[in-house]
């Protein structure tokens, strides 16, 4: 199996204010980013997303999976009860949304190199 955590996904209103709180309270360097942003540290990602419509619990936070085999971790992730969603592919960023088997979703990333 090659795939992994990448990152722990929180969709937000204001993506300035919880950079600085996130990056404060867990010791985090944040990258750029207007409606994305990326604040690394050295075990796990935290990722700020700008939410296009009000935040609500079911969906304010969601896992990224990294995979370089992404067609084959979403196959076996479908053989374990995941749904399809959608699949977005644009020109730095090619994701999968699945849904797990209570509905809350999730995307499997495609990476180079899954660490």
């Amino acid at each position: 199996m090659a795939i992994r955590l990448g990152s722990i996904v929180i969709n937000c209103a204001d993506l300035d204010r919880m950079s600085a709180f996130w990056a404060a309270a867990l010791e985090l360097t944040p990258g750029p980013g207007d409606d994305f942003r990326v604040l690394r540290g050295p075990g796990v990602n935290v990722s700020l997303q700008l939410a296009d419509t009000p935040v609500t619990a079911r969906d304010q936070m969601h896992l990224d999976l990294f995979t370089a085999d992404q067609a084959g971790e979403v196959a076996r992730l479908e053989g374990l009860g995941a749904s399809f969603v959608r699949h977005t592919r644009e020109p730095d960023d090619d994701y999968v949304v699945l849904t797990d088997p209570e509905g809350n979703e999730f995307c499997v990333c495609l990476v180079d190199e899954p660490d």
